[in-house]
């Protein structure tokens, strides 16, 4: 293998100290093993070859050529499936992570058995369909997932320090997500009869602006005590990434690993241990961005990681949708904040609904030209079918404001952010009394995320978090006056430093002029299912406040896939017979939200839109696919004219 490199390089590497680079070529295709169905017996997965850098299965130089899904972005129902288009695609292991936050339930229990939150099934699953699996159980996955898999309990304490041994109560929860989680996933290790491989520590860690060398460590030697192994990091292809976070015996991932020299910088930083392209990017998107781009070099990466025999794994190969309250944030943009869409279709080759894209059979050709006939690749399974619902318009059950909650008995000198009284995202409205006096701004230290605010029932503006919004103009007040402001959170910060401050709501001292207000009330809304679906009728919105919930009954003979197209409402959540199918905004790209057919039932199906702005109901139909138009921020309709 050396000689494809050339003599020359190969020696200066040597006497540079890095020594001979022996990565794992053509014949890695070839080990075209699989799990057995169940109670497989064990096999033998470990590094070898010369330097120990090829991935060896029972011996033999083995390839991962890897498919990430989520199981917790994916209707349970539609799990094999999914799975099996990427057994079709010539891919012989499922990537995913595990979401701590998801997991997790209030009383600090752990629910790893009901809906897509069954683990063992999905890997049960895995194993059942010839997969091999690598298991990514954070406790921090990033994933574009709220606060990246962490609870949002961890940030009640205002000097928490998060992904760290320095921080005691991040530390003990941790742990006993990591106990909770290693009991599930034991049985399932490769030396058990079981499909999981390696064990990522971790995740992007050298990325993080705080690097706690003793917590790598601590995490190695916890899934070292659990009997897990072998273990790999995943971070990004540059020394400044690799270096100090990378671990002896430990397999590099690359974020993604697409040429050598990003080989050659892993063997730098990591010598003796495999290195693979631990996520390789398909596409991307966020809210306000332009539509999901799939990225035509995913081909062509693909056929370069056949050519050379490299491991890989695509993230992701399908990518489901999140559900609820479970997208995340980036820190970027003018206000620092960059809230991620319900859709994670990523671009990726299988999309949101499980349909197979132009790129699938690119990539599909590309692995089936290079695989041996005894890798026996079956045939793409059918897509599954997609339906349209005529047109129909919800009615007002309620306005916004009319089934508000008691405010909290205490009052509060500044105003409390939702971790202090354990909510994650949903609405608060925040009320204060305001002086007389000249018109003024009102200026915040924190709005985080969405904010509508109200003088005496008057709306006086909007403040946007993404634009970096904090302040507005209060008009002339002839004498003192409520102030009341209704915010929205949406998904804490999933990745950067700057998650260990992503509270939620208002937070930090609100002055008018240079006068500080003072005695808060709280009334808060977590937006949780049963308060929707059990909200009294009301008497609708009132002329001023802007807000409404609306309830929609609509009959369906026989339930398939669909997409709401929210196109003609502004900004809220859709729940599908007591299901939060995700959230809506008009800035785009996305205008459509999946609900899969086990979302939906034979007969009458209950819709609930609950929408900050919009007073007055608006048609609602069901569509075949979601909008797409890659790139466009301006995005229409997909062949949708009203």
């Amino acid at each position: 293998m050396m000689k494809q490199y050339g003599f020359s390089w190969a020696a200066a590497l040597m006497a540079a100290g890095v020594g001979a680079l022996a990565w794992a070529g053509p014949g890695a295709v070839r080990n075209v093993q699989k799990p057995a169905p169940s109670g497989g017996a064990p096999a033998v997965f470990k590094f070898g070859g010369e330097g120990n850098q090829e991935f060896m299965l029972n011996g033999k130089p083995f390839q991962i050529r890897g498919a990430e899904m989520h199981p917790q972005r994916i209707p349970r129902e539609y799990w094999r499936h999914r799975i099996r288009t990427a057994r079709a695609m010539g891919l012989n292991t499922i990537a995913f992570y595990v979401f701590w936050n998801d997991h997790e339930q209030p009383d600090g229990s752990f629910d790893f058995k009901t809906g897509n939150r069954d683990l063992g099934e999905f890997l049960k699953i895995c194993q059942e369909e010839g997969m091999w699996v690598l298991f990514r159980p954070g406790p921090y996955v990033c994933g574009e997932w709220d606060l990246g898999g962490l609870p949002h309990y961890l940030l009640k304490d205002p000097k928490a320090k998060l992904r760290t041994t320095e921080d005691a109560k991040f530390m003990k929860a941790q742990t006993r997500y990591l106990e909770a989680v290693a009991r599930v996933a034991e049985p399932f290790l490769v030396k058990n009869g079981g499909p999981i491989l390696m064990t990522q520590l971790e995740n992007e860690y050298g990325s993080y602006q705080r690097k706690d060398r003793k917590y790598m460590e601590w995490l190695k030697a916890f899934w070292t005590r659990k009997g897990f192994g072998p273990f790999y990091t995943s971070d990004g292809a540059g020394e400044h990434f690799l270096k100090g976070v990378v671990l002896p015996g430990v397999a590099v991932g690359l974020d993604p690993g697409l040429n050598d020299g990003h080989w050659e910088v892993a063997n730098k930083c990591n010598p003796g241990v495999p290195v693979f392209s631990s996520e390789t990017y398909p596409g991307w998107s966020a809210l306000g961005e332009g539509n999901w781009a799939p990225t035509p070099g995913i081909v062509n990466h693909v056929r370069w990681f056949m050519d050379k025999g490299r491991s890989f794994s695509l993230f992701v190969f399908h990518g489901g949708t999140n559900f609820g309250f479970t997208a995340g944030a980036n820190n970027g943009g003018p206000g620092k904040y960059q809230p991620d869409l319900t859709s994670y279709d990523y671009g990726s080759p299988v999309d949101e609904q499980g349909r197979m894209n132009e790129y699938y059979a690119q990539m599909r050709e590309i692995i089936l030209e290079k695989l041996p006939p005894e890798a026996a690749v079956p045939e793409p399974p059918a897509d599954i079918p997609a339906m349209e619902i005529p047109e129909f318009t919800p009615v007002v059950h309620a306005g916004l404001w009319e089934n508000l909650p008691k405010p909290f008995r205490s009052k509060f000198p500044q105003p409390p952010y939702f971790e202090q009284w354990n909510q994650n995202q949903g609405i608060a409205v925040y009320s204060a009394t305001v002086p007389a006096g000249p018109s003024e701004t009102l200026e915040f230290a924190n709005v985080n995320d969405y904010a509508q605010v109200y003088l005496n029932g008057e709306p006086v503006g909007t403040l946007d978090r993404r634009l970096g919004q904090k302040s507005v103009e209060l008009p002339e007040r002839k004498k003192p006056g409520t102030l009341e402001i209704l915010v929205e959170a949406m998904g804490h910060i999933n990745f950067h430093i700057s998650m260990e401050s992503d509270r939620k709501g208002l937070h930090g001292p609100v002055k008018l002029g240079t006068r500080e207000l003072k005695n808060w009330t709280v009334r808060a809304l977590p937006l949780k299912a049963d308060s929707i679906v059990q909200a009294p009728k009301g008497k609708g919105p009132s002329r001023k406040r802007e807000g409404a919930h609306f309830r929609a009954v609509v009959n369906i003979e026989e339930p398939q896939d669909t997409f709401l197209d929210m196109s003609r409402y502004a900004k809220g959540y859709v729940w599908v017979n007591g299901v939060n199918v995700g959230r809506y905004w008009n800035v785009g790209p996305q205008l459509r939200l999946y609900v899969p057919a086990p979302f939906l039932k034979k007969g009458e199906n209950v819709i609930d839109v609950l929408d900050l702005h919009e007073k007055e109901p608006k048609p609602i139909r069901g569509m075949k696919e979601r909008n797409k138009e890659p790139g466009k921020i301006d995005t229409k309709n997909l062949d949708n004219q009203w």
